[in-house]
């Protein structure tokens, strides 16, 4: 029998030959609406959050008041003095938050990249060995059903957003809808799997709807990156090198990581929030208004 845990960090890590879903007609949405965001979707360059480096001194506060918060939960930081500094998405979350909440963090103005500017860099061949790595971007939350993945930390996402939607411009009828949530941050508890739960950072989470999050059930080929949203449009599905891989449920779907995985595929369907090992990472760009 073929261990579901190793399949996930295979895909994760390089993996181009996972069995494809059958394909199942869906309804077709309106083009990404997204909410205001501080992040420029072209930017520069990144920077690979490490250990040592032109940002050493960046990181290692970071680290260090990262871990002040998180001591204990799966947002702790290992600390070090050299190399790359491995990350999942809720690690993710603990440092934005972190930068978030402090000036002198916030007064260098870095963040972790989000999904749209990580595809734009990796359209420009600017990102390190992305062949090698993953990276988790954001959440994806389809729906709050108990029966799906991750259900307390939807129903602690969907709460935020509720809480925050005046802010992102969301109407009552918008939470209803499957959302990406790129840049959430993380607040101590000890209720969640992880010890946090995932909450809305207005002006720097981004919140938004996407077309392809109607491809439930279906693994499509694309053609092109991911420039609206992190991920691609239908009309550059079904054709292309690159794999979209969405979850095979077309109900009680639950709560999701959205990344890019090894092999170069954009992945909607990864229900592991704190998945780790030494190929996953954490892209840092400047932001464009800090």
């Amino acid at each position: 029998m073929v261990n579901k845990r190793f399949l996930q960090t295979a895909e994760r890590w390089k993996n181009p030959s996972l069995p494809t879903e059958k394909i199942q007609p869906v309804r077709q949405r309106a083009p990404p609406s997204q909410s205001s965001t501080n992040f420029s979707a072209n930017p520069d360059g990144s920077f690979l959050f490490s250990y040592e480096g032109e940002h050493k001194d960046f990181f290692q506060e970071l680290i260090t008041k990262v871990n002040a918060i998180y001591l204990g939960t799966g947002a702790e930081i290992p600390t070090g003095t050299s190399g790359e500094v491995q990350g999942h998405l809720i690690k993710r979350m603990g440092l934005i938050s972190t930068i978030a909440n402090d000036s002198n963090l916030r007064s260098v103005g870095l963040y972790p990249i989000t999904a749209t500017q990580s595809e734009y860099l990796l359209k420009e061949g600017k990102l390190t060995n992305p062949e090698y790595n993953w990276e988790d971007f954001g959440m994806v939350l389809y729906d709050r059903n108990q029966n799906g993945k991750n259900p307390k930390e939807a129903q602690a996402l969907y709460d935020s957003l509720k809480s925050n939607r005046q802010d992102l411009n969301l109407s009552l009828s918008d939470l209803e809808n499957r959302l990406i949530v790129v840049n959430p941050g993380a607040e101590i508890d000890s209720s969640m799997p992880h010890g946090v739960k995932p909450i809305i950072i207005p002006g720097i989470t981004q919140v938004y709807q996407h077309e392809v999050l109607e491809k439930v059930g279906e693994d499509p080929n694309f053609e092109g990156y991911g420039l609206e949203g992190g991920l691609p449009l239908l009309n550059q599905l079904g054709r292309g090198s690159r794999t979209l891989y969405m979850p095979n449920e077309t109900s009680d779907i639950g709560l999701r990581v959205l990344y890019r995985n090894g092999g170069l595929g954009l992945d909607a369907r990864g229900d592991g929030l704190a998945d780790s090992n030494e190929h996953g990472r954490v892209n840092f760009a400047r932001s464009a208004s800090l």
